[in-house]
Formats: C-alpha cells, sequence, structure tokens
C-alpha cells in the first residue's frame, strides 16, 4: 500500500510557454525537446520548489551547443518549446561529461568545456535563473587559466554557505585535479587561478568527484595511478574533504578509500551524498586476481571515519559470477544504505541486475547475493538509478531489448525487499527505441522523475516520466486543496477517522504573509508523521503551498498497530497531534 495524496498547484506562465504535462502513456512520454539534429548527454536536477531542469547537447545547429528547458511539477515547460540556449561557443566533435545541479534559489548551475579560447577543451560555468536568464553573462565564468590544457569532465555542488565549488582534471604527465570556488554573483573566491592538486610524483590524479559536506565544505574522491590509463599500476580511491577555504579537513594529503590495485582505467567511480554531511564510494574490482570482478561500497561519515569495512563491501558475495559499476544512496531514516548492480556470468553472456542492502556498518542485509530485480538472462540492464524516500527505495533501469532498443522499468521496494507497487516491476517507458543513458530525482511528495535520450524520431530526442508514489503515471498525486480561501490562521485538524485501519484524512489550515517569487502567497508548509520514540515514519507535505485548506491522506498499512503523532510546521507555526492506528 502507499500514500495517496492528490495536489493543485498554483503556478503562473508566460503565454508564449508551451505545455507538454506529465503524460500517462508510457507509450508517449512527455517531451522535452525533440528537434533535428541530436540531442545527447543529457543532465537533470531537482529545484527546492519540485521543478525540474533538463540540460543536454544539442547539434541542431550543425555543432553541438548547450541547452537547458524547466518543468513545472506538472509537467509543463516553463521555457520555449525550443528551450534556452546556454552556449554555442566552438566545441569538439566529441563530448566529454559534464555537470548540472539546481541550487537552494532555484537557479541551474551548469559547467562544461569547449574550445572557445582554442587549443584544448577548458572548463566555464553558467548559472541560470528560473526564468531562463544567464545570471553569470552571456559567456558564463571562465574557471581556468591554463587554455593548453586538457581539462576535462567539470562537476560543481553548491556549498551549505551558499557558494558553489568546481572540480575537475587537468594537464597530462601526470595529470592533476583543478579546484575554484564562486560565490552567488560568479566571482572567484580562490583567487583568480584554480587550487591544483598534484601528486608531486608520476602518480596520475584521475575520475573526479565531489559532494557537499558541512561548514562550507566538500569531500572529494578521485583515482591515483601510475602507469597509463589504458594499463594502470598501483591503482587507489583517494578521498579529501575540503574546508571552505580551500583546505584539506582530514589530514594533511588524502584518505584511502580502497588500495588493492585491481581497478580498470576505464572504470569511473560513483560517488554520492548521503545526506547527512557524509560521502558513499561505489567501485568495482578484481582484488583476488581471479578474472571476476565484484562491486563494493564504503561510506564515510562528515568527520571522515569509515562506517563499513576496510576496502569496503561487497555488494555480492556469489563467487561464481561478476558484479559491475554498483551505485548506491543512503537512507537517513534508518541509517541504511542501498546499492544495485548489474551481474553477469563468468563468460558475460548472461546478465542480471540485482540489488543489495547493507547496515550502517556495512552488514549484507538482503543475503549474501543481494535480491534479484532481474535474474540472469540475455536481457542486460544497461543504465540505473536508486533512490530512497522515507523507509522506500526506487529504483529505476533501461533495459536491452531485441533489436538494439531498451524499455525502461522501475520498481519500489520495502526495506524487506518486497515490491510495493502493483504488478512489481512498472514500465515508465514501453516505446521500442534506442534509449541511451537515465537520470532520475524524487521530489518531497515522492514522485520520481526520470529523463533520458530517446531514438524513436532521430539520432536523438529528450523525454521524461513522472511516476507517481503509488506508481501511478502522470497527474501529480500530491495534496488536495479543498478551499482556496485564504484562512484566517494556521490550524492542524484532527485526523478522520480517528482510530483508523490503514486509511486516514489529515486536514489543514495554511495562511500566508510570505511573498512567492511570482508574487503571491506561498508558506513552505511541512507535515511529518512519527512513532513515539520520535523517528520519522513518513513526510507527507515538505514544499511551498498557497493560503488555503488541504486534505492529505495517510496510509498506515505498512507500519504495526499503536499511537502515532503528526506534525504540521508552517514558518513559526508548529502543532502535533495523535492518532491511533487499529488492525
Amino acid at each position: 500500500m502507499f500514500d495517496r495524496i492528490k495536489a493543485v498547484f498554483f503556478i503562473l506562465f508566460a503565454c508564449s510557454v508551451s505545455l507538454s504535462q506529465w503524460n500517462s502513456n508510457t507509450g508517449v512520454n512527455t517531451l522535452v525537446c525533440d528537434t533535428t539534429g541530436e540531442q545527447s548527454v543529457i543532465k537533470l536536477a531537482l529545484c527546492p520548489d519540485g521543478t525540474t531542469y533538463h540540460a543536454w547537447f544539442d547539434n541542431r545547429g550543425g555543432s553541438y551547443a548547450v541547452y537547458v528547458q524547466r518543468l513545472d511539477v506538472n509537467g509543463n515547460r516553463m521555457f520555449p518549446a525550443s528551450a534556452v540556449l546556454i552556449s554555442n561557443n566552438p566545441q569538439n566533435s566529441s563530448l566529454v561529461d559534464w555537470d548540472l545541479m539546481a541550487d537552494n534559489a532555484n537557479n541551474a548551475i551548469i559547467t562544461f568545456t569547449d574550445i572557445r579560447a582554442g587549443g584544448q577543451i577548458n572548463p566555464y560555468a553558467y548559472k541560470v535563473s528560473p526564468s531562463g536568464t544567464l545570471l553569470w553573462g552571456a559567456n558564463g565564468v571562465t574557471l581556468s587559466d591554463s587554455i593548453n590544457s586538457f581539462q576535462p569532465n567539470p562537476k560543481v555542488v553548491q556549498t551549505s554557505d551558499g557558494n558553489y565549488v568546481f572540480l575537475w582534471r587537468i594537464g597530462s604527465g601526470p595529470t592533476k585535479l583543478a579546484m575554484q570556488k564562486l560565490n552567488s554573483a560568479g566571482v572567484k573566491q580562490w583567487s583568480s587561478s584554480p587550487i591544483i592538486w598534484t601528486s608531486g610524483t608520476a602518480e596520475n590524479y584521475d575520475w573526479p568527484s565531489i559532494v557537499p559536506s558541512d561548514n562550507g565544505s566538500v569531500i572529494i574522491m578521485f583515482s591515483g595511478y601510475t602507469g597509463t590509463f589504458i594499463s594502470p599500476q598501483n591503482y587507489k580511491i583517494y578521498s579529501q574533504k575540503i574546508s571552505s577555504g580551500g583546505t584539506r579537513v582530514w589530514n594533511g594529503t588524502q584518505d584511502t578509500v580502497y588500495s588493492l590495485g585491481r581497478v580498470s582505467g576505464f572504470y569511473q567511480p560513483r560517488l554520492f551524498s548521503d545526506g547527512t554531511s557524509g560521502a558513499i564510494y561505489c567501485w568495482h574490482d578484481d582484488r583476488n586476481s581471479t578474472n571476476l570482478t565484484t562491486g563494493y561500497i564504503q561510506r564515510k561519515n562528515s568527520a571522515g571515519t569509515i562506517q563499513f569495512p576496510v576496502n569496503g563491501s561487497t555488494v555480492s558475495g556469489n563467487a561464481s559470477n561478476n558484479h559491475f559499476a554498483p551505485v548506491a544512496a543512503y537512507m537517513p531514516a534508518t541509517g541504511e544504505t542501498y546499492a544495485v548492480f548489474q551481474e553477469a556470468n563468468s563468460g558475460q553472456t548472461q546478465w542480471g541486475f540485482y540489488a543489495q542492502r547493507f547496515s550502517p556498518t556495512g552488514a549484507q542485509l538482503w543475503t549474501s547475493g543481494g535480491l534479484a530485480v532481474q535474474s540472469l538472462g540475455t536481457d542486460q540492464v544497461v543504465a540505473y538509478t536508486v533512490m530512497t524516500r522515507d523507509t522506500n527505495v526506487i529504483i529505476s533501469f533501461s533495459q536491452s531489448a531485441a533489436g538494439n532498443t531498451n524499455i525502461v522499468k522501475a520498481a519500489r521496494l520495502g526495506k524487506n525487499g518486497g515490491y510495493v507497487w502493483s504488478g512489481n516491476i512498472i514500465s515508465p517507458s514501453t516505446v521500442s527505441s534506442s534509449k541511451i543513458r537515465l537520470n532520475s530525482v524524487i521530489n518531497t511528495s515522492g514522485m520520481s522523475i526520470l529523463n533520458w535520450q530517446d531514438r524513436r524520431l532521430d539520432n536523438g530526442g529528450v523525454y521524461a516520466q513522472n511516476i507517481n508514489f503509488d506508481g501511478s503515471f502522470g497527474p501529480f498525486t500530491g495534496i488536495v486543496n479543498i478551499n482556496t480561501g485564504i484562512p484566517a490562521h494556521f490550524e492542524l485538524k484532527q485526523n478522520y477517522p480517528n482510530p483508523f485501519n490503514p486509511v486516514t484524512k489529515i486536514k489543514f489550515d495554511i495562511m500566508s504573509n510570505v511573498k512567492s517569487a511570482t508574487g503571491g502567497q506561498m508558506s513552505n508548509v511541512k507535515l511529518t508523521v512519527f512513532d513515539v520514540p520520535g523517528e520519522v515514519i513518513r513526510s507527507l507535505v515538505d514544499q511551498n503551498l498557497q493560503p488555503g485548506a488541504y486534505e492529505v491522506d495517510f496510509d498506515g498499512s505498512e507500519l504495526p498497530s499503536g499511537l502515532y503523532f503528526y506534525r504540521l510546521e508552517a514558518g513559526s507555526f508548529s502543532e502535533t497531534k495523535k492518532m491511533i492506528l487499529v488492525k
């Protein structure tokens, strides 16, 4: 069972905006952009207000340019249908990775490389307002002052103090890391030149990743090896916490996350925030020299203390198969970590897709071999994501099918590994077409939003699909606005029925004196369910709301009988009431 929450939102649009809206037909999906040429290397970012940015490289004009589109919570395009052009500066015919994020003011921060300065690719940064204005100028901010050095794969995060830190690879023989910090106005904070990290030896630094931590700091991860990219030697995975001033926090050099040497130089380890100022590290290796690869997970808290065994916890104890490319997400409500990964037999002729649940200390909780989302077979899962919401896990993946096509699939799992949605595994896109990459985010109402590059018409367009928390598609299910009049005060009402089994309704009134970005009156509203010890059971509402009377359904079918509390917070107002679940 699941929360059933329906929503009405009051969003203002300009007359020129083209609408697309979340489509309940998974054979059509929601069109973001599919114009002439190729739209590729697609990114996705979720804003605090529930809107999403979708950005991509686009060669509609003959060479690759960068475009961005913004969708509201209902899937409507907020920018012109052609999207907003960010940059059409000279670009190589082949592309490297880049990054997109949304900041706490609903701006998009975009960083990518091009050859506008001549010579090698260099990184640049742009800030785009919710209305599509380029806030750091038409040509953005030049991050590096070394135009003749090859500088791929820039990454960006917003720090807790409202600045932006960028990280990328630079140079050769050996390769190094470069970092720069910009304030909200786009002004460099660590001098005009980036901070350069070098090993001081023949060791190369590569595959940098970054997540935000506390007190304006960031945590970075990168690979270190000697030899060549094709044949690396002495391979290690490093990490370090960087202060708001650009200094190393954990120690004078860097911490070693993995030191056993058996990783391919072509493989990119992954880093994820745990949402509590720490980080989750994901990689695979052949540490036992058996010609079989296995995935591993490590977690560090903000103090730099590893939470799992040294050199990581394995995703699977099945020593007969390969386990490739894990990705992970942390569940703050339980302190657990969840991972998904590819599995293949020793000859890599059979492929599967598995999930694993880890305790706070890294012990496997879904059996040694993990949970089979897709057992070994001929269809390979080629792209996948994992997210957590309360005590639920949302998995999305792109599965290969006949004729070089893909089908997008998704599942919601409970803590015990049981499927929640009807049919177990659902298909957000049933279009038989070649699909490349897959991105996902989940908003505060539990709606998942996916996007991908889709070749259903030509070399590639940008398509998206929402999945409501109950597994349905299309119109947003969230809060019911039962009265748009302006109440005289904030009020949390007693749930009805009470006691209940298993669904009850919670009503509340919202009054606001806070101006929204569009000029209307709005309040940031949180409605949360707790158990007797005070642990958060469910976040029902966490978003800006217009004044009015609202109603939310709370479904306790997954909970034991007992006393529970629900709390409404809106500005300085806070009220808590009791409710009883009887089964």
